[in-house]
Parts: C-alpha cells; structure tokens; sequence
C-alpha cells in the first residue's frame, strides 16, 4: 500500500501537524506530509514544516480578492502536490463550497469539543464556563456547515472541579494528538464509509477499545 498523500492547513502553533509527522516517522501512520499551507506567514507551524523540510505555501487572502478565488488558487497548490487527504489543524478560516466540493469528504478537521455540543470557536471556554462534567475533541469530515460534518473519531475529556480553562484546553490537546493521527490512518487504509450522518469502520470489530476514547480505557485514563 502506497503512502497517503497529505496536505495540512494552519494557522498558529503548529501541535497537531507536529504529532502528524511524528506519527510518520515512527511509522504509526502510512502517510506523507506534501505541503503545509498557512494563511498566516508567521505560524510557528512553518518552523516545523522547515525543520522537516516539508514545502510551504502561504496564502493571502486579500479584502480585493473573493475567498472563492484565494481557493482555486490553494485547489491548485493541492492538485499540483497531488494531494489525496486534506487535514485542517488549526486552520482559522472557513472554507467555501469551492474547496469542499473540489475535495469532498477527502478534508478533515479536528474540533476541541464532543460534536454536536459547542461547535464554533472558543469553544474550550464555552464548555468550561457552561459547567458541562465532559467534554473532549472531535476529527470529522468537513461539510459546508460549521462543524457539522460526519463524525469520525471522539475523545472524551472529564472536566474535573479543580480545572481551570487552561488545564483543560491542555488536556484536550493531548487527546487531539491521538486521535488526529488514528483518523487519518483508517482512512489511509481505505476503511472510513460515509453513509448519511454516520461514519462506518471497516472491520471495527478488530480494533482496539482505544478506538473510541473515554476517560475509562487506558488512553482516557485522567
């Protein structure tokens, strides 16, 4: 089985595409990063694309130039590296029916909440201060609403009473660096089935209960 061909959009840190190639190199998961693209110059997500000699494309959105326009030109960055699997990891601008439909159900998104509860941003903050006991992330395929796509992958974060908003967001990030990358590598092995609203695994008898993180297994364990 050939390597899946990533391309991975940021904004900022860079957390999730660090455990992305780190994941690559230790050979956890069978894919290759071919372009990280940003729309900020100054994310420190470039550094890390730097260090491991991954090419770069900045994007510029412009007031002047329509979002659907600044898109064909990343549909073309994409097509060009021949991406098969698009992965937004902090990537702070919302994408238009352009590039859903050019890549549709081949783009991914991982969300700092348990889906549907608090979709948006700032979310880390609206669960805390809503006084929810869990809350957790999300990886799903990105549709034309906002957060809304067809779940893949869920990790369950208890919300304890001595957290503060920090604490938690620590902890859910953690989570995302695990299940960002399991995602990626059942779709790598052709094993994610969209039907409707519900994401189906091929042979999900086989995995491992760590498929689907709750604070009880070993992975979820606080």
């Amino acid at each position: 089985m050939s390597k899946i061909k990533l391309a991975v959009l940021v904004s900022g840190n860079g957390t999730n595409l660090q455990s992305i190639i780190d994941n690559v190199r230790a050979k956890k998961l069978y894919a290759s990063v071919e372009v990280v693209i940003s729309d900020n110059e100054e994310a420190y997500a470039l550094e890390r694309a730097r260090a491991n000699h991954i090419p770069i494309h900045i994007v510029n959105y412009k007031a002047s130039i329509k979002r659907e326009e600044t898109e064909d030109g990343i549909i073309k960055v994409l097509r060009s590296f021949n991406v098969e699997l698009v992965v937004l990891a902090g990537y702070m601008r919302l994408i238009t029916s352009r590039l859903i439909n050019a890549f549709y159900m081949k783009i991914m998104n991982i969300h700092p909440a348990l889906l549907p509860s608090f979709p948006g941003v700032n979310v880390i903050k609206k669960a805390f201060d809503y006084g929810v006991k869990f809350t957790g992330c999300t990886v799903h395929f990105v549709d034309e609403g906002t957060d809304t796509g067809p779940i893949i992958i869920q990790a369950v974060v208890p919300i304890r009473d001595t957290d503060s908003e920090e604490t938690l967001a620590d902890r859910i990030h953690e989570k995302e660096h695990i299940i960002y990358p399991v995602a990626i590598q059942l779709y790598a092995e052709g094993r994610l089935f969209v039907q409707g609203r519900r994401v189906l695994v091929k042979d999900y008898n086989k995995l491992t209960d760590s498929f689907v993180i709750n604070p009880f297994d070993s992975l979820g364990s606080q």
